[in-house]
């Protein structure tokens, strides 16, 4: 179930408060002006999503608790399956609150710590802006695949997003189909970008400068040093 969070990850990336409520959406425009400051934008997965993890953690949930109670009676008495018993509790339960995480935001926009914050799987992604890179995504061969064997899935477009810390060794995927709402995905792209082009756009300081500066520190240094008599 947890391959669902983010739908397509590539390599591995790590890493972890809580962004809470939505401003505006109008109030956001790809442009080169300033970004708003002191707010957060979330954006929630699909509601269909959110109910088909709860309804099947739960259903799984229950049974592993029946196995466990079973494997713990006195004439069944089995302490292996006992623990993967209750191994698949955790895990349903796991899943299940996650299930309610994904409903406040799956990907938040927050602007007072200006970081984009990621639930993937069970952890919480945070992508500084400073070091935050997106571009359109696609799908993998197996997604690919998918239309083909469904074809009421190929009726709906399915766009994808990458949400990248350009200073870790991996890349998160989202899609149109893990958001709330096309509009949600929309609006998500329109603001990913625009912090991009604010961060990343801006042009590093040119090497020329820091060689002179470098340079100038190492004739101080050697101005500063008391001159030697080679005759001692």
């Amino acid at each position: 179930m947890t391959d669902e969070i983010y739908s397509d990850t590539v390599n591995t990336r790590n890493a972890a408060d809580s962004p809470s409520e939505r401003g505006d959406p109008e109030n956001i425009r790809l442009s080169s002006g300033p970004l708003p400051q002191d707010t957060v934008h979330c954006y929630p997965a699909r509601q269909s999503m959110i109910i088909r993890r709860r309804i099947i953690s739960g259903i799984l949930g229950i049974g592993f608790a029946a196995l466990l109670a079973f494997f713990l009676l006195p004439d069944a008495r089995s302490i292996g399956l006992a623990g993967f018993s209750g191994a698949g509790i955790i895990i349903c339960f796991l899943v299940f609150i996650q299930s309610v995480l994904i409903a406040s935001y799956r990907v938040a926009l927050d602007y007072g710590k200006k970081e984009v914050v990621l639930r993937y799987q069970f952890q919480k992604i945070r992508i500084p802006f400073d070091d935050f890179d997106t571009r359109e995504g696609k799908p993998d061969r197996a997604q690919e695949l998918m239309p083909l064997l469904n074809r009421k899935a190929a009726k709906e477009v399915v766009r994808y997003l990458i949400l990248d810390n350009i200073r870790d060794s991996a890349m998160y995927q989202t899609t149109s189909k893990d958001l709330a709402s096309q509009s949600d995905f929309n609006q998500l792209k329109m603001e990913a970008e625009n912090i991009r082009n604010m961060y990343r756009g801006k042009p590093d300081a040119p090497k020329e400068e820091l060689a002179e500066d470098e340079m100038t520190r190492i004739i101080n240094s050697a101005r500063a040093d008391k001159p030697k008599n080679i005759d001692e």
